[in-house]
């Protein structure tokens, strides 16, 4: 029993050792996030928006790729292939619109 009771005490003893720091650690992570965030320069926060929208923009383009297949693959014959050529060419398009746009952001970002 008194075995049973040592190791039972010790186990926890080394849990909440090894706990502490790593609970320490990841509340210092976020303390810092907040601080690099308040301390952004503003050229860092226009790219970050430049991406943000680019990442937007990329996912509205895959997700209407998506629908228009998915309503192309009930169609039969030319009429199937004419849908799916002019998804993937609606798909490419809205590709390149995102990578101008975002060019475009990028340059108009203040400098360093």
């Amino acid at each position: 029993m008194k075995r049973i009771l040592t190791s039972a005490a010790l186990c926890l003893t080394l849990a909440l050792s090894l706990a502490a720091p790593a609970s320490l650690a990841s509340q210092n992570k976020n303390s810092g996030k907040k601080a690099a965030a308040k301390t952004m320069s503003p050229r860092a926060e226009a790219l970050k928006k430049c991406n943000d929208d680019y990442a937007a923009a990329v996912k509205t383009a895959n997700d209407n790729h998506a629908a228009a297949l998915k309503d192309a693959k009930g169609k039969k014959g030319k009429d199937r292939a004419e849908a799916m050529k002019a998804a993937n060419k609606t798909k490419t398009d809205a590709w390149a619109a995102a990578r101008k746009a975002k060019a475009d952001c990028v340059k108009a970002a203040p400098k360093k």
